[in-house]
């Protein structure tokens, strides 16, 4: 009897600390939310502005820069800025993409002679087909990344050529309807949805932020990397210029 009284107290014990912390949690929640809602609110301490940072930004992204940091230190050169523009035509521009693809390819490297031995000695499977699938998986996990990757790159590009005859007669009409160029990108941005139109909203907020239009379309052309595109950005320049 007592010891089942024990028991009882223990859990009710532990529920309540569980309850406080809960209720303490929800309370900075709700402080951190409507902190949100304010707008123009200075936060001065330091702990503060980090809370009120998502547990994903807090945790997973300072994670995977100390590793992308690490991988940087031993990928070469050469590879970091093919593997950069890539990433770039794929439309992550952002470091943590970066990071992210190294942390990935750093950990199937590692795990592609382990699970080349566990399917030879682990599963027992012997003879050629024994070799032919863990030859697979091996090159699967070393090679998956940058496949991917090269997919997605596809995929973008093609996106991009099936939206530029739209793109372009939308912003033709746009114009002989008696719009400037970045009113009619801003249309075009508006009503045809997709990569190319992307590229285009980023280029006109370079534009708006002090960049030069020539500089702006130069950057787009850069980022974008695909022929018909370029050829669309070379005769705007020419047409600017002249």
């Amino acid at each position: 009897m007592a010891l089942t009284l024990g028991v009882i107290g223990i859990v009710l014990a532990v529920a309540f600390i569980v309850l406080a912390i809960g209720l303490q949690l929800e309370e900075r929640a709700g402080i951190r939310t409507s902190l949100r809602r304010v707008g123009g609110y200075e936060i001065q301490d330091t702990r503060d502005k980090e809370l009120l940072e998502s547990l994903g930004k807090r945790t997973v992204v300072p994670a995977l820069r100390n590793l992308g940091d690490l991988g940087r230190r031993v990928t070469p050169v050469g590879y970091l800025d093919s593997l950069r523009k890539k990433l770039l035509r794929a439309g992550q521009a952002d470091q943590t993409a970066l990071d992210r693809f190294i942390v990935l390819k750093i950990a199937g490297v590692v795990l592609a002679p382990i699970a080349f031995l566990m399917i030879i000695l682990v599963l027992d499977i012997g003879g050629l087909m024994g070799l032919l699938l863990a030859g697979t998986a091996a090159a699967a996990l070393a090679l998956g990344p940058d496949i991917v990757l090269d997919r997605q790159v596809e995929s973008r590009v093609y996106a991009m050529r099936i939206a530029l005859p739209e793109i372009l007669d939308l912003l033709v009409i746009s114009v002989e309807a008696g719009l400037g160029f970045e009113q009619a990108l801003d249309r075009v941005v508006d009503n045809v949805p997709g990569p190319l139109s992307d590229e285009f909203a980023r280029m006109l907020g370079e534009v708006r932020a002090g960049s030069s239009r020539s500089a702006a379309m130069r950057a787009m052309e850069s980022r974008v990397d695909v022929p018909e595109v370029r050829s669309f950005i070379l005769a705007m320049l020419q047409a600017d210029t002249f």
